[in-house]
């Protein structure tokens, strides 16, 4: 049975959503490749809802959770508690400048 090209192609754009469709013209239907993106990039990852961290009171785990903050960065707030604001932050913790507090800070609780 042949489909024509036209009815390949959506029905591959639709079965691979955000992959990338490469097709020569030129090429048939049985010929044609499909790449996917390789990577996911850092925007989409930290697109994902992010609960609020209590960061006086959060544990590693919690802590991580905040874009751009590790093990080591989460052990450092852990070790430099109490917090009153995101400038005593960002002082009391090596790690967090200001890339990273603008990262976080919407997701940052202090009480």
């Amino acid at each position: 049975m042949k489909f024509s090209k036209s009815i390949i192609v959506a029905a591959t754009s639709l079965l691979l959503g955000t992959g990338m469709l490469v097709a020569n013209a030129q090429k048939t239907a049985s010929t044609m490749s499909v790449k996917a993106p390789s990577t996911i990039s850092k925007t989409s990852k930290m697109t994902a809802k992010i609960a609020p961290v209590h960061i006086n009171s959060a544990n590693v785990k919690t802590l991580e959770t905040l874009p751009g903050v590790g093990p080591k960065i989460a052990a450092e707030i852990i070790k430099n508690r109490p917090y009153k604001n995101g400038k005593d932050l960002q002082t009391k913790v090596k790690g967090i400048g200001s890339k990273v507090w603008t990262e976080i800070k919407a997701y940052v609780l202090f009480k």
